[in-house]
């Protein structure tokens, strides 16, 4: 699992997501299938909260790593789910001012 905590962790993760746009849709609550339009390739992203913390795993390479460094990190694909999720609350906010 990754601790969403800074925007500096997305400044990477979003300048893919310039190159490589993704599709997001809703799976189930804090689920979401993203779908790299460029290549087709679906992935899962799970967000989660505990203990005020937000956290979110992919199963790409990069957020579920099987070889390498074997550390999880911010990859494009959470990192979209990420800006689509806080666009929503933006949004909600200013409907109910």
């Amino acid at each position: 699992m990754i601790r969403i905590q800074r925007r500096e962790q997305f400044t990477k993760a979003a300048d893919r997501l310039n190159k490589e746009p993704q599709s997001i849709r809703r799976h189930e609550p804090g689920l979401y299938e993203v779908t790299n339009k460029a290549k087709g390739h679906t992935y899962h992203v799970r967000t989660s909260r505990e203990n005020g913390h937000t956290f979110g795993t992919c199963t790409c390479e990069a957020g579920m790593p099987s070889k390498g460094r074997r550390v999880p990190v911010v990859c494009k694909h959470l990192s979209a789910v990420v800006i689509y999720l806080r666009a929503l609350s933006a949004m909600r906010r200013a409907a109910s001012h």
